[in-house]
């Protein structure tokens, strides 16, 4: 875990805010491997002084994975005055999401929705741009991969919005 100690960083309230903080955290000059990291925010949209990063994840989540996140993610929102999350994924090379990120992303929001945990739109951070995960492109993950679908992946498009405006409470989903 770490903390960052740095400039307060604004509060996020809309999916705008969220980009401008995961830029803000990510910085410039790219990644070495492939990571997940993972925030949390107050009701207020203040974020907690946590950032949890998880390194050299896998190509395709792991259903074990997966289930280790959303426990990690809901265990901060139930002993803290969080009350949503947020998490990027972030890879070596430049450019556009890839088939592999796409379900990367479908997979985390599924699993949110299954499990309750109240998650903002997940992002993907690489050597050239953050972006978010743009809901049409994840209806349509699940085709991009082909073969190589999870059975996380097996959901409907409106899993892409899950948390996109995050609860006033810290009542799960």
């Amino acid at each position: 875990m770490t903390e960052h100690g740095g400039p307060a960083l604004a509060p996020v309230r809309t999916d705008g805010d969220l980009l401008g903080h995961w830029r803000a955290l990510m910085g410039h000059g790219g990644f070495a491997r492939r990571s997940l990291w993972m925030v949390w925010f107050d009701g207020h949209g203040a974020s907690l002084p946590l950032v949890v990063p998880i390194d050299d994840v896998p190509e395709l989540p792991d259903d074990q994975l997966i289930d280790n996140v959303m426990r990690v993610l809901a265990e901060i929102i139930d002993e803290s005055e969080a009350t949503s999350a947020a998490v990027l994924l972030s890879r070596p090379g430049a450019g556009r999401e890839g088939a592999n990120d796409l379900v990367w992303a479908r997979t985390l929001l599924a699993a949110a929705r299954r499990q309750g945990v109240p998650l903002r739109p997940v992002h993907l951070a690489t050597a050239d741009q953050v972006q978010a995960f743009a809901p049409d492109d994840l209806a349509h993950a699940a085709m991009a991969a082909g073969s190589r679908r999870r059975p996380y992946v097996e959901i409907g498009a409106e899993d892409a919005l899950v948390g996109a405006v995050p609860p006033p409470s810290k009542q799960r989903l």
